[in-house]
This record gives structure tokens, sequence and C-alpha cells, in this order.
């Protein structure tokens, strides 16, 4: 007898299935509300592009062999593909594109009791507009998914890439000094971080602020007058002030009170270049939403356009959900359940015309077992007549009671 399993490999019942299914049909609604189109990237792609985005996680990457000898990936991320595609499909290079998806995305996650080699996601990627209001629709949007699926106590985290790098532009450092500064601080590696920026020639005020950017978070208005305040040239100035205008986006929605400034965290997606978010949800130690602006990144596929974007892993928020009690209670799969010794024609009529009325009805012999918990009327059928509790009923008997559930 086979009995191996696999870590991080599960499968979903039906109750899961439907509360997925109505996460999801919420993520929808609001998306498309926003004027997204949904759609559905190729499961498949192409290794190489992903390494080169992605080379922290090769390890991670499920990895296949097509038909002609070259070495695919099953999707870890969705952007990518989605905008290659957009690239090819779409070539005019200021023409708004707005798309939402909910896809399965194969890497491992870890939430606070669960652990998965692939999980569900869903999001949005928006191409063609550079403006700050797009960004701040974006956060918006994420915002309000969560309030459409009972999670109200949520905290916007909200950064910069282009802050940082502006800085990094301005320092007299070695290209391979600059990386070990950013794996530190993408690592929050405040020690190493330290005792490397210890031994680097640089002016009081380039030291100032890459010491203060790793530990840069806080209220709104507190972080960005201390981020003003560490400002060594004008790329850095730019960067805060256009981060004020997808805060003000922010505000107008109605959403500042969740926001807070973070100057310091980065992505495991290494294609980011200006705003930069994550969203958690009270009580959690992870984010459940994480996204942010994206200019570089159809250039590489041919056509130079702006895009914005988030990506939400939909199991860690169905984890959360669950632990809050804010998942619907488990329900009967079906309504009635006639079992029989022998089947007919009466019997199989009296089937077709519920199911064709819109009732969940499962007929099954007597020999074999079925849950109690899975239906919610039990009726046996004998000699062409249905008998519940010892009591002689109709069809049409069954059928007033399952329209009473």
């Amino acid at each position: 007898m086979l009995s191996n399993t696999l870590d991080g490999v599960k499968m979903l019942h039906h109750d899961e299935m439907r509360n997925y299914d109505r996460i999801q049909g919420k993520l929808v609604s609001v998306i498309m509300n926003h004027g997204c189109k949904i759609i559905e990237t190729p499961s498949f792609e192409d290794y190489d592009v992903y390494q080169h985005y992605f080379p922290q996680l090769r390890q991670q990457m499920v990895k296949t062999i097509d038909t002609d000898g070259r070495v695919l990936v099953l999707r870890p991320d969705v952007t990518v593909p989605l905008v290659e595609t957009a690239a090819r499909e779409f070539p005019r290079a200021n023409q708004l594109l707005k798309f939402g998806y909910v896809s399965t995305v194969f890497r491992e996650y870890f939430g606070r009791s669960t652990y998965g080699k692939d999980f569900l996601q869903g999001g949005i990627e928006i191409l063609g507009d550079p403006s700050p209001e797009c960004d701040g629709e974006v956060i918006v949007m994420a915002a309000e998914i969560l309030k459409a699926v009972g999670v109200e106590h949520i905290r916007i985290d909200m950064g910069t890439a282009a802050y940082t790098q502006a800085l990094f532009d301005g320092l007299p450092l070695e290209e391979a000094q600059k990386q070990t500064l950013r794996q530190y601080m993408a690592e929050r590696n405040l020690v190493a971080f330290g005792k490397y920026l210890s031994g680097l020639s640089l002016d009081s005020e380039a030291r100032k602020a890459l010491e203060a950017i790793p530990v840069l978070f806080g209220p709104y208005a507190e972080t960005l007058s201390k981020a003003r305040g560490y400002c060594i040239n004008s790329g850095m100035r730019n960067a805060l002030t256009r981060l004020e205008k997808v805060y003000d986006y922010i505000l107008y929605a109605g959403y500042a009170d969740k926001v807070q400034l973070d100057f310091g965290f980065t992505s495991t997606l290494g294609y980011y270049t200006d705003m930069v978010f994550k969203v958690y949800v009270d009580g959690a130690l992870y984010d459940v939403i994480d996204g942010g602006r994206y200019d570089k990144l159809s250039a590489q596929f041919g056509v130079d356009r702006p895009a914005c974007g988030f990506g939400m892993n939909i199991n860690l928020l169905y984890e959360f959900m669950s632990d809050a009690g804010l998942l619907e209670d488990a329900q009967p799969s079906f309504q009635l359940a006639v079992s029989y010794t022998d089947s007919d024609q009466t019997l199989i009529r009296d089937l077709m015309q519920w199911r064709q009325r819109g009732f969940r009805v499962a007929a099954y012999p007597d020999s074999s077992f079925i849950d109690s918990g899975d239906y919610s009327i039990h009726a046996v059928y004998r000699n062409h007549s249905y008998y519940k509790d010892g009591r002689e009923m109709s069809a049409h008997d069954l059928e007033d009671m399952m329209r009473g559930l």
C-alpha cells in the first residue's frame, strides 16, 4: 500500500472550497468595480526569465523539462508573465491596461500554523499609468478587498524604493559594496549592516541616512518629517514628494488612519522602482498583501511602460479569517440523502426533477455509508415510496421540507 505524503501539499475539502470561493468572489467584485479585466496567465514559464528576476527563489521553483529540452518552471509569480504577455499583445506603451486575477502560485509560504508549496494568489496589475493616483488606487483596492471579506482591522505599511535608490545612487561606493549593504538591509541584519557600514569611507550625512533607513518606520507625519531630514539629494526629496501624493489619495478615500510609513522593508521580488507597500491584518505577524510600482519591468520585454500592482496570499488570509471566526460555518453538501435497496424509474425521475429545480440531492444504495453531517434530510426509498423516520412521504412532501431549510 502506498502511503507517501508530501509536506506542504493538501487537499481542500468542501467547506474550505466554499469559503475560498466566497473570498475569491468578493475579491473579483471589488477589482471589477475598479475596471479591471479578469485574466489567467500561463502555468509554465521559462526558467531563465525567473532566474533573472528571482535568483533568491531558484531553490524553491518547481522545475520541469519541456519536450524540446528547455527548462520550465511552474509560475512562482504572476506579474512577470502578465507583463510579458501584455508587451506582446498590447504593444502601445501608453495604453491603459487594468488586469485582475486569481491564480495558483508555486512557491513556499509560511503562516502562523500553516505551510505550503503553493498558494492561491489574487491581485491586480495596472499598466500604462505612471501617476501617484494610480498607486493610491492600488492600495485602496487592497484595503477594500479585506473590508469586503469582513477584515476591518488592518495596517498598511508604505514606503518607497525610489528614496533608497536615490540615496545609493549618490554614494561614492563600488557596486559590490552597495549590494552588500542592500543585502543586509533586506535581511534586517542590523548588526552586520552596522559593522560593514563602519568600514566604509562616507561623509557624515550619507552615513547618518544609511544608519537611519533600516529603522525608519512609524506614524505617517512623524516618519515623513524624519525622512526629509535625511535627504542628501533631489532624488530622495522627489521620492518623498511623490509619496505624499499617494498618501493624499488614500486620505481622500478614507483609509489614511490605516497607514504608517516604513522605509526599511524590502521585497523578495526584485523589480520595484518606487512606492512599495504591505498590508497586515490584526494579530498576524506576516503580511497578506504586498505590492508596489515597477516601471522598468515591461521594458525588459520590449515595451517601456509604467506599472503598479499587488498580490494577495489568499491562503494566509484564509488562515487569519479562520482564527478570527470570519469564515462561514460548515454546511451539509446536499439537502436530501435518499438511501435505497433497488433503484427504479420513479426514483431516478424524482432525483432529476429535484436537481433541475436547484435542490442538492444524493441517492445511494443501502450498502454504502454516508456521513450524517453531509446532509440535512434523510429518507428511505422502498417499493416506489419514500419514508422518513418510519412515516411514508411523497416526493412533494420531501421537496417542501427542502424548501423550508
